[in-house]
């Protein structure tokens, strides 16, 4: 057995993978979920299934609710919830963080180390653990059944990054030779303003009279029509202008897909076409799916809302926010990750730069 010991927040599709996988690895591994029917049912079937690329069953160390003791011990944790959940997880993991540990978001999207450290502030956390963000979730999975995840793809490459921005090279040194596709990045921005999210919620907008009605189709393939990758591509070149206000490069959305998926096609559509890892992804249900929300209260709002602040017009990303705020009955823009609620209004550039 290695000596590292994880725990894993999150019991979902990619927490549930990432436990087989490290369990199979020899690493000790602890899963919380807050859902006590999902710890129930994966207590009472004793083994967690991964199937796909990766085909393996495993018993984690502790399946449990209590968040503290899921934590105490691990020397890494790997928060594998919905990003809406960071605020509340830092909350209740701040009276049993210790310096030494690693906290790793996967993903953080737009302003996800920024909420979590800001959390344990607030909290008084006298500890001061690593706290990094991935740029997105290194799999392609889905959940089968509780305790069962099928795997259909892994990123290459998976950009890491924190706060102070030096710490992300020591998180990707802490997991090398374990997720060797984590590589560091300049800064939380260069994670939080990569793009991937455009992939969720636009579609999700576009496609609401299928989930409406109940009609299941595959995401991606079916889903993702040429009008509504130009859709995509339009809101993408808002997100660069962004980058490009802050004096960040950033690649497009499509050169990313080609990077992380290997993907030959020069078309933004027909990259997405051949994307396998992409193929037999099931359509959200209902508008309650994270596709719906997530993406957009942690990547989307940000993204716009940083725009406002430094001048950049993105009408593409607005809509957007408009339209599912207008379809859910929610309020993305009051409830998702505003520069002010990041404590980045008013900042200039400079100022931004020098506090992340």
């Amino acid at each position: 057995m290695k000596d590292l010991k994880f725990a894993v927040i999150g019991a979902g599709a990619g927490g549930t993978l990432m436990t087989v996988q490290l369990k199979s690895m020899g690493y000790s591994v602890k899963l919380m979920d807050k859902r006590q029917d999902v710890v129930d049912k994966m207590n009472e079937l004793g083994k967690l299934k991964a199937t796909g690329k990766t085909e393996a069953e495993q018993t984690p160390d502790l399946i449990t609710t209590d968040l503290g003791a899921c934590i105490e011990d691990a020397d890494i944790i790997m928060v594998c919830t919905t990003t809406d959940a960071h605020g509340d997880i830092a909350k209740k993991a701040a009276p049993y963080l210790k310096d030494s540990q690693i906290v790793l978001l996967n993903p953080g999207h737009l302003g996800g180390t920024m909420e979590f450290l800001n959390t344990l502030k607030v909290e008084g956390c006298k500890a001061q653990p690593i706290v990094g963000e991935a740029s997105d979730l290194l799999y392609a999975c889905r959940t089968v059944e509780i305790g069962h995840t099928l795997q259909t793809g892994a990123k290459a490459k998976i950009k890491v990054a924190s706060i102070p921005s030096e710490n992300a090279e020591k998180i990707c040194d802490a997991l090398k030779g374990i997720f060797d596709c984590f590589v560091p990045a300049k800064n939380v921005l260069e994670t939080g303003l990569s793009g991937g999210s455009l992939l969720h919620s636009i579609p999700c907008v576009m496609n609401i009279n299928k989930v409406e009605l109940g009609q299941p189709f595959d995401y991606y393939m079916e889903g993702l029509t040429p009008g509504i990758c130009n859709i995509i591509e339009a809101a993408d070149l808002e997100r660069r202008k962004v980058c490009e206000a802050l004096g960040m490069p950033s690649e497009s959305l499509l050169d990313h897909l080609k990077e992380v998926y290997h993907l030959e096609p020069e078309g933004f559509y027909d990259a997405i076409q051949s994307c396998v890892p992409y193929k037999g992804i099931k359509s959200p249900a209902n508008t309650s799916h994270r596709f719906f929300q997530e993406d957009t209260l942690s990547n989307l709002v940000p993204t716009a809302s940083l725009g406002k602040l430094l001048g950049i017009a993105t009408p593409t990303l607005d809509a957007i926010i408009l339209l599912e705020s207008q379809i859910t009955g929610k309020d993305f823009m009051k409830e998702g990750r505003t520069v002010e609620k990041l404590g980045l209004a008013g900042k200039t550039v400079e100022e931004i730069f020098e506090m992340i």
